[in-house]
């Protein structure tokens, strides 16, 4: 009878993740209410770090340790969609771009977890026959402080200049994505 209930609720699960919506929307950042879209701020796990904190020391994270490591994506992803859609591609959603594989993540503890730092480095692709503004150029940091929004610090050819030097040291230096 167990079994039954879980196989069940895993059939639920597994039907909701794969027909859940996870890109329709078109990117912007804010809403009507001039608040930041709830896609760019997905949940966080808890930082392992949140009972001995330790301000300004760096973590290595993995993406994939993230309660929904695809909404995590997705978040950066509305906010290139959005800085492309600003350079004159009006019809780009964050569908079209997709953050792949590669991507550094890490953080910088804060005083308290509403001044933890997040810090992600990747790559993106556009598909659908975007052409991509050269203000789209790779790689991307982007930074999100505490329960706050995804933002792109940077991107380009001296984006990586804005990373931390302690997630640089714990890195054991530049992310691959920042080489050429």
């Amino acid at each position: 009878m167990l079994a039954a209930f879980l196989v069940a609720v895993l059939i639920g699960v597994a039907i909701g993740y794969t027909t859940a919506d996870r890109g329709a929307g078109d990117g912007t950042s804010v809403n009507a209410s001039g608040q930041p879209a709830p896609e760019l701020t997905p949940a966080l796990r808890t930082a392992p770090w949140d009972s001995a904190r330790q301000p300004g020391r760096a973590h290595q994270m993995r993406v994939d340790d993230e309660p929904n490591p695809t909404a995590l994506r997705l978040a950066l992803s509305w906010t290139v969609a959005e800085q492309i859609r600003a350079a004159g591609a009006s019809t780009i959603t964050a569908a079209q771009v997709t953050v792949p594989q590669g991507m550094f993540f890490g953080a910088i503890e804060g005083a308290d977890a509403a001044h933890d730092e997040y810090w992600a480095i990747g790559r993106i692709q556009v598909a659908g026959g975007v052409n991509r503004p050269a203000a789209a150029a790779d790689p991307y940091v982007w930074r999100r402080v505490g329960t706050g929004p995804w933002t792109i610090v940077r991107n380009g050819p001296n984006a990586c200049t804005t990373i931390p030097a302690a997630l640089i040291h714990e890195w054991n230096g530049q992310p691959a994505p920042c080489a050429g």
